[in-house]
């Protein structure tokens, strides 16, 4: 399994404000209309501790947060006490298959962004991270999407995950080389591109670290999230721009906000 907390760790220290404000503006594609105010965040796969900082700064009333690598719990606990501003959180070492309601609670606001597909197990993951959410909670979470160079990429993902660093820093340095000539080749301007890298807050480099060691892997079509999720009882909102890639340098993540239908 590729050690994602110490990736985390490394990225945890570029957080800042403003880092701390694009995180904040992520959030609010997701629940633009205040949904947060006042309300318990529950965060599975918490990696950094960003999500949850911006939550605070968007009006939770309190951060709770999971994670299977310690590496990523105590990095967690450690942004927390820099950026919460003395509001209340709790990080916990635990795994989204060990998530119980009844001795967990539940949540009104549950969120997974970017995790339950590096579980080795997305649709269990996704049933048992939908049970934590109260009756009338949201499930807020984002999933890689299928494109047709996805098995290639378990397979890289696979070899890149239990390489020694050496080899891992020259499957990087091929894959940076080939997406600045890719980016050049479409009359674009690669240093421009990771200059204004603003994904959710988060770094290039350390997203191109997580993106070729991300394993377990699989990915799912929005339709598959969709039809799994509908079945159970949610309706669910397509949050990203859908936009179809081929994958050659990866995939990105789909953004889902699902709540529960009337009577479900």
């Amino acid at each position: 399994m590729f050690a994602f907390g110490k990736n985390w760790d490394a990225f945890s220290q570029l957080i800042s404000e403003d880092r701390i404000a694009l995180a904040e503006q992520g959030l609010r594609r997701l629940f633009p209309n205040g949904e947060l105010n006042g309300k318990p965040f529950f965060d599975i796969g918490c990696g950094s501790g960003l999500s949850m900082v911006a939550a605070l700064r968007l009006g939770a009333s309190e951060v709770n947060g999971i994670d299977i690598d310690p590496d990523s719990v105590s990095t967690a606990q450690r942004t927390l006490e820099l950026f919460s501003g003395g509001k209340p959180f709790k990080v916990k070492h635990r795994t989204v298959f060990d998530l119980d309601p009844q001795q967990e609670g539940t949540f009104p606001i549950v969120h997974s962004w970017g995790v339950l597909h590096h579980t080795g197990d997305l649709w269990t993951a996704i049933e048992r991270a939908s049970r934590m959410t109260t009756p009338k909670g949201i499930f807020a979470l984002a999933i890689y999407r299928k494109t047709p160079c996805c098995p290639a990429w378990q397979i890289e993902k696979h070899i890149y995950s239990s390489s020694p660093k050496p080899v891992q820093s020259a499957i990087s340095g091929l894959y940076k080389t080939a997406f600045f000539a890719g980016q050049l080749a479409l009359g674009r301007n690669p240093i421009a591109y990771v200059s204004n890298y603003n994904t959710r807050g988060m770094s290039w480099s350390h997203d191109v670290h997580d993106w070729l060691g991300g394993y377990p892997y699989q990915s799912a079509t929005p339709s598959e999230i969709k039809g799994f999720l509908e079945k159970s009882g949610w309706e669910v909102e397509q949050k990203d721009l859908d936009r179809r890639t081929f994958g050659l340098f990866g995939s990105y993540c789909n953004e889902y906000v699902a709540t529960r239908k009337p009577n479900a």
